[in-house]
């Protein structure tokens, strides 16, 4: 079933609907019976949460602060050992990506060393996390008490108001940390920015049955911000950590040489990102939030026009 809003469904029993799903998701994802690799467990277990803590935000404004403040912190403390396994296997990616859209520059060196030794800190994270501490299950238990209390945060009123304030302040957050990151290209506040547009992101999808073709083109967009920034994060990582142990990595003669490769491609990454970024959030929030305020009403009329005669009283 989609990530997203049913037209015919009250907000409450939607957002409630939703929530379940990516709990029993990512229980089912846990579940020791799963046959699946563990790092698409990790990958898709993550995608679970990430999309919980976007709903949180969404409905953040209707929910007492507390509520939401303990439920945010439950679901980020247990995804984080699936993030250890999540950076370790990354960080192979992000240098393969890397040597594949070098070539030209590095012919035929393929710094197998290098991608060696990270396969090994793969396999050592993966024993650490996933076999000696039983993340899987340590994570399941957390999700499986939190389906207990869903009824405490999801019981949202059926109008704009419950879910708009919600996205404003997602899209006010992005935005401004977009905008210091301008100002600031550090890892961190690349990194802030990116997960601002991952929750963006995840919101929008929720929200596309409202406006298939503009809020589909909206969560591409912050999709393709989310990981460009994502990428660039990844090389900022292993960039640290070639300097931080250069004896684990090789050769001086081979580590130097990539690390010249990462500046050059974390910077081309950052351009386009920058001018991503500058088109995205041209608009300020309540303007963003406003138009997509039209697109709920001309969507929840659109349903109540279908209804049959003795439902269309029924509040909207």
């Amino acid at each position: 079933m989609p990530f997203e809003l049913r037209s015919e469904a009250p907000l409450r029993k939607d957002v409630r609907r939703m929530v379940r799903k990516q709990l029993e998701s990512a229980l089912e994802l846990l579940a020791e019976t799963h046959a699946g690799p563990p790092d698409e467990v990790v990958h898709e277990a993550r995608k679970c949460l990430k999309k919980l803590r976007a709903v949180l935000r969404l409905v953040r404004p209707q929910i007492r602060e507390k509520t939401y403040r303990a439920e945010n912190i439950t679901f980020r403390d247990a995804a984080r050992p699936l993030t250890e396994v999540r950076d370790a296997k990354a960080l192979i990616e992000a240098l393969d990506k890397l040597v594949e859209c070098s070539k030209e520059q590095i012919g035929a060196r393929s710094f197998g060393d290098i991608r060696k030794a990270l396969e090994a800190n793969l396999d050592a994270v993966r024993r650490q996390v996933l076999d000696e501490q039983s993340a899987f299950s340590v994570v399941g238990d957390v999700v499986s008490r939190a389906r207990e209390r869903v009824k405490d945060w999801t019981a949202v009123p059926n109008r704009w108001l419950a879910i708009g304030k919600g996205l404003e302040d997602t899209y006010r957050r992005a935005a401004a940390a977009y905008k210091v990151a301008v100002a600031d290209t550090s890892a961190e506040t690349l990194h802030e920015w990116r997960k601002q547009a991952k929750y963006l992101r995840y919101q929008l999808e929720m929200l596309q049955p409202l406006s298939p073709q503009h809020l589909e083109e909206l969560a591409n967009k912050a999709d393709e911000m989310g990981e460009l920034l994502g990428d660039d994060h990844d090389l900022a990582v292993l960039r640290q950590m070639l300097n931080d142990d250069p004896d684990r990595f090789g050769e001086h003669e081979e580590r130097e040489p990539l690390l010249a490769l990462i500046d050059q491609r974390r910077s081309d990454l950052e351009q386009v990102a920058m001018r991503r970024g500058a088109r995205f959030f041209k608009d300020g929030p309540r303007k963003f939030a406003r138009r997509l305020k039209g697109y709920w009403k001309a969507w929840r009329n659109a349903s109540a026009r279908e209804q049959p005669a003795e439902l269309r009283s029924a509040p909207a």
